[in-house]
């Protein structure tokens, strides 16, 4: 498993840019599913530098804009993963597109709700950062980081995942994702984690605000 969150830590944004714009030369192929989780890719990962860029330079707004980016890149992910859904399952029975729609938007929600939480969080706690940043207990820089670090670690199991569910549904099953289940699980112990950070975090600072 490290070897591939390694593999996958090293296509850049960049990356992904470049095969968005080699498939828009070759011709109109911005309705195919690969295309839209490229983009959904890009989105997200666009959502991430902005984190760091903010959390570097110490502006919350930054970070709260970079939680949005990269739920809108989930939401999208979301949206390919239906289109790919509704043009492969024509013609199978109901409970073999239930198991489809689970496996795939299982790990799609357990990233998903981690970033609405942050979201949440981020905003109603803006104020209280902006006034007291230098003052606020060390613990909170520690979950808040740590929240993200998990999040980061879904965001890049997200793509993984999709990358060979995908191949899977085309070929009808004919390749299969070893690591199906492995990521699926993965995913809701991770989301539980992130969950469980945003949430110390959120009390970490109503307890400094009450304090005072």
């Amino acid at each position: 498993m490290s070897t591939i969150f390694t593999e996958n830590i090293a296509k850049t944004p960049f990356t992904t840019t470049k095969k968005i714009l080699s498939r828009i030369k070759k011709g109109s192929a911005w309705m195919k599913v690969n295309n839209w989780l490229s983009m959904a890719q890009l989105i997200t990962f666009v959502g991430v530098i902005i984190f760091v860029i903010s959390t570097t330079s110490g502006q919350t707004d930054g970070e709260l804009a970079a939680y949005y980016w990269m739920a809108v890149g989930v939401v999208t992910t979301i949206f390919s993963t239906t289109i790919m859904l509704s043009k492969t399952s024509k013609n199978e029975n109901v409970f073999s597109l239930i198991t489809k729609m689970g496996t795939l938007y299982t790990p799609t929600l357990a990233t998903l709700i981690p970033i609405g939480a942050m979201i949440f969080i981020l905003h109603t706690i803006k104020n209280t950062i902006r006034k007291d940043a230098e003052h606020l207990p060390p613990q909170f820089y520690t979950f808040h980081y740590l929240t993200f670090f998990f999040l980061f670690l879904q965001i890049i199991m997200l793509y993984q995942f999709f990358g060979g569910e995908i191949k899977s549904i085309l070929s009808g099953g004919a390749i299969s994702d070893p690591y199906k289940w492995t990521f699926v699980s993965a995913f809701i112990f991770f989301s539980i984690i992130s969950l469980g950070s945003a949430v110390e975090l959120y009390v970490i600072v109503t307890r400094f605000i009450t304090d005072g």
